[in-house]
């Protein structure tokens, strides 16, 4: 569990560790540090642990995961995130009592797991303007969607579309990249309404310049899942992607950013590579 995870209160992560405690075969651990929760998965595995859960948000999610990856170990989730975008797209319910049980009780299944330079993503990844206002959200003290909004509209007015090149032939200048092996970015923003978690394939959506007065109909569309019929989008579905600039990349990752020491990106997937409970 991150105690510093999303928008819960103390008052509901108490309710947690109370609901643990009582709970057979189990024990709740924090997170002490940034990549603790991946040391943690990881050790857990070497001790034959049926099913680690990841208390948290999206990061938290993909930490945990990290350690898991073709391993007999399953992966739940605890949502208590801003967006908890993988645990949106797997149906597991976002109500503390609720999610504990899903976790506890329902069937695992065989997720695939995407790479972005060797980093591993469960949800979406991307560079562009996402990955700008991903980076602003990380600076801020209170989390949660208005928070997330009122840094992409502060990040919209300064922002300008790059040229990148794609598989080492096609020149494009785009406002944002995204990488899709779930269909959302979380609080149900559904990037790629038809990414399917378990297909082998990874959509990459490009959305295109567009002027100041499309943005709120492109909002809309996001959360009504009707994106891929924007003029202003474009969506390619491989298994793998090549993509290079004219400088080192800022990007996202499941929600988290991060600064590159390279201009080149290469996006692949393994299939059914992690254990998963959830309804993919």
């Amino acid at each position: 569990m991150n105690p510093a995870s999303g928008t819960t209160t103390p008052a509901q992560k108490n309710k947690i560790k109370q609901i643990v405690s009582k709970l057979p075969d189990s024990q709740l651990i924090f997170t002490e540090y940034s990549g603790h929760a991946t040391k943690i998965a990881a050790e857990a595995v070497q001790k034959g642990v049926e099913k680690v859960i990841a208390v948290g948000g999206d990061g938290t999610v993909n930490e945990v995961g990290k350690g898991l990856i073709n391993t007999n170990t399953a992966l739940g989730i605890v949502p208590i995130g801003s967006g908890n975008g993988l645990a949106r797209h797997l149906k597991i319910p976002l109500r503390i009592e609720k999610s504990i049980q899903f976790a506890l009780q329902e069937p695992i299944a065989l997720m695939d797991v995407c790479f972005l330079n060797d980093i591993p993503f469960f949800c979406t990844a991307g560079v562009g303007f996402d990955a700008e206002v991903a980076h602003e959200f990380a600076k801020q003290s209170s989390r949660g969607l208005k928070t997330y909004a009122r840094m992409a509209l502060k990040s919209f007015r300064t922002y300008k579309p790059e040229t990148y090149r794609f598989d080492n032939q096609t020149d494009k200048t785009v406002f944002a990249i995204t990488f899709a092996n779930a269909t959302q970015y979380g609080n149900n923003a559904l990037i790629s309404p038809k990414s399917k978690i378990d297909d082998g394939l990874i959509e990459m959506v490009l959305l295109k310049p567009f002027p100041f007065g499309a943005a709120p109909i492109i909002g809309v569309r996001l959360f009504r899942g009707t994106l891929p019929n924007s003029r202003y989008t474009e969506t390619q579905t491989a298994e793998q992607f090549l993509v290079s600039g004219d400088k080192n990349f800022l990007i996202h990752y499941d929600g988290e950013p991060l600064s590159l020491n390279s201009s080149e990106l290469c996006v692949t997937i393994q299939k059914k590579s992690l254990k998963v409970i959830g309804h993919v």
